[in-house]
């Protein structure tokens, strides 16, 4: 008897409050999808900034690994310099999307924005533009760059800064920025990778991956202790745990 008394209570409650609600959303104009759902677990921005520390603190200890590990010699007095510049691109990548308050279709922009805030004076629009197209997008899809990047193929970034053929050298540490970009005396011919006819380049991009790595792990601390202050960035911190971390 109890148990068909609860079945019964259930279906009054339902009937009265459930339905009503889901009845009044989908008379709205907007489509349920689209209307505003609080995000539960921040009621105050000690919490946001709480648990902000708590989830980087998470990435920054996988990223200190995960450096340490592509930067140890193996027993051929070889490093995993591609994996370690990709986990550098990655990070910085996630903390310019959390800055900016999307984790999807954020790029070269918003890293650009975030690199000028948080990362210092050495990171220049134009080194930070070569970074992203050398480097970030060949080294995901394809392992490594191209042996020689033609900003040509990229007008919407290098447009109008005239063509500039750029080989590369990834390294452990170098002297300081750790993005450089020189450029040649005069145009000089690939000869350490097989290519298939002549191939010149005219400038050479270097990247030293300890201060790089170094460098992001500080922009992460000083992003950190800019939620304490900046109402909008808590705003997009919290947008995207919305999205990585899905609520039912």
């Amino acid at each position: 008897m109890r148990f068909c008394f609860l079945i019964i209570e259930f279906k009054s409650f339902f009937l009265r409050s459930v339905i009503p609600c889901v009845r009044a959303l989908c008379t709205q104009d907007k489509p349920l999808s689209c209307i505003p759902m609080p995000v539960l677990p921040f009621s105050t921005n000690a919490e946001v900034e709480r648990f902000a520390k708590a989830f980087l603190r998470e990435h920054l200890e996988r990223f200190r690994k995960d450096i340490k590990i592509c930067l140890t010699r193996d027993n051929n007095k070889a490093h995993a310099y591609f994996p370690a510049l990709m986990s550098c691109i990655s990070f910085v990548d996630l903390l310019s999307g959390l800055y900016a308050g999307k984790l999807e279709g954020h790029g070269l922009k918003e890293l650009k924005n975030y690199a000028s805030k948080f990362m210092g004076a050495e990171y220049t629009a134009g080194r930070v533009d070569v970074l992203y197209e050398c480097f970030r997008h060949k080294v995901a899809h394809l392992a490594q760059p191209y042996a020689v990047f033609d900003t040509q193929s990229k007008p919407n970034t290098f447009g109008g800064q005239g063509r500039r053929l750029i080989t590369w050298t990834v390294r452990a540490s170098g002297p300081r920025p750790p993005i450089q970009i020189v450029a040649q005396s005069v145009p000089k011919q690939i000869l350490v990778a097989a290519t298939p006819w002549p191939v010149q380049y005219d400038h050479r991009a270097f990247v030293s991956v300890r201060s790089l790595a170094s460098d992001v792990e500080k922009s992460a601390k000083k992003y950190l202790r800019c939620l304490a202050t900046d109402a909008a960035a808590r705003d997009n911190f919290k947008k995207c745990m919305v999205v990585y971390f899905p609520q039912c």
